[in-house]
Order: C-alpha cells, then structure tokens, then sequence
C-alpha cells in the first residue's frame, strides 16, 4: 500500500521535471537558414584623403533566397602600391575622422539582415580586373531573421573600370549558414505549480492510507 502511494506522487514529480527540461530544451533552439546568393555588384570607390577611399556597393542577385535580392554596404579601404586593398568598416581605423562606420545590409522588404563585413582584394592595373574575398559578420535582422547571426563568406570578380573615382563592375558570390534564436516560451510556474499540487495530494492520500492501517491495527 505504501509502494503504491509513493508511485502516486511520484509520477506528477517526474512530468514535472520533464516537462520543465523539455521546455528549457526549446528555449535555446535554433532555425538554421541555408543561404547561397549570386549578386551582381558595382562597387564605387571615392578618394577621400591621402589613399584612403569611401567604398559605397550595391548587389543585386535572381536566386538569393527568403527576399535577400538586394545588398548594399558602406565600408572604407587603403589601396598599397602593389594594387592590394584592404577594407575596414571603421574609418578611424585609417585615421580619418568625421564620416559615419560602414555598414552591411541584405533585403529591402520583411526579412533584412544588417552587419559588417572584414574584406581585401587585389587589383590588376594591367589587365583591369580585380579580386576579392572575405567574411559578412551578420550582428542582425528583421522578418524571420530577427536576432540573427551569422558568418558569411563571400568571393568577387570585378571588371576595374579607372577615374577620378574607381568603379568595379562584377560578380559575387555569398554563402553559408543563418542562425536564428527560435521564439518558443520560456520555461514557467504553471507547470511546476501544478506538479507540486498533484505532490502534495498524493502526499495526504499517503498519510490518510497510513492512519487507516493504524486504526485497524
């Protein structure tokens, strides 16, 4: 009789655990986004002091998913005699003061993703092309990509059209994973509350058995 008491207020105990675990479980899931876009960029660069320049692009891709078609970023950059650039969202990181900290933003409806970008790229002054490479540092989002994070690479072929300003005309291509924090509940006291009830009634209906056994002792 007793055995049987025990299992009564045991059972709500252990869903009570469970259920308090599971929910903890959920809380910290992730959506993962698989991303791969091809966007087709003009990037313009502007001398702005000494060979420092304010690098201004724009992407558009056909086959960027979740409504990412258009990128566009902000970023600045030394060009070093061997024709090697080298780019930093931060342009006090070049020593100029007084211009605003680059930026990266991916879609222009619902779903956009915002963060920086960590590049270089090497330019071929005799054949007038140029490479690049690096990492999107994604800090953000709106839509589905709300709190997102991610580290995306990128690789670009750019046509060097020359000027007062440098315009490259080419193609990119950007890949990897888009990590999302899932909006689930958090874990609360109902459900323990309701445990710790069911407990607590077993419990009494312990006792009750064992007064009965007592009297009939």
């Amino acid at each position: 009789m007793i055995l049987s008491s025990l299992k009564v207020w045991m059972v709500p105990l252990a869903l009570t655990l469970v259920s308090v675990c599971s929910d903890a479980a959920r809380a910290t899931a992730q959506t993962i986004y698989p991303f791969t876009g091809y966007y087709r960029t003009t990037v313009n660069i502007t001398p702005i002091a000494g060979d420092v320049s304010q690098v201004f692009e724009v992407g558009v891709s056909d086959d960027a998913p979740y409504g990412l078609e258009l990128y566009e970023g902000l970023t600045y950059s030394v060009l070093d005699a061997n024709g090697n650039l080298t780019f930093n969202n931060n342009p006090e990181a070049f020593g100029i003061q007084g211009f605003p900290l680059g930026y990266i933003q991916f879609g222009s409806g619902t779903n956009k993703l915002f963060g920086t970008s960590d590049a270089s790229a090497a330019v071929n002054f005799e054949t007038l092309t140029a490479k690049g490479s690096g990492i999107v540092n994604i800090t953000g989002g709106e839509g589905i990509f709300e709190n997102a994070t991610a580290t995306l690479l990128f690789s670009e072929d750019d046509i060097v059209n020359l000027g007062q300003n440098i315009t490259l005309n080419g193609l990119a291509l950007v890949t990897g994973p888009i990590e999302v924090p899932q909006k689930v509940p958090e874990p609360t006291a109902s459900t323990t509350l309701v445990g710790i009830g069911l407990m607590g009634a077993g419990f009494l209906l312990r006792q009750r058995r064992l007064g009965s056994a007592n009297k009939k002792s």
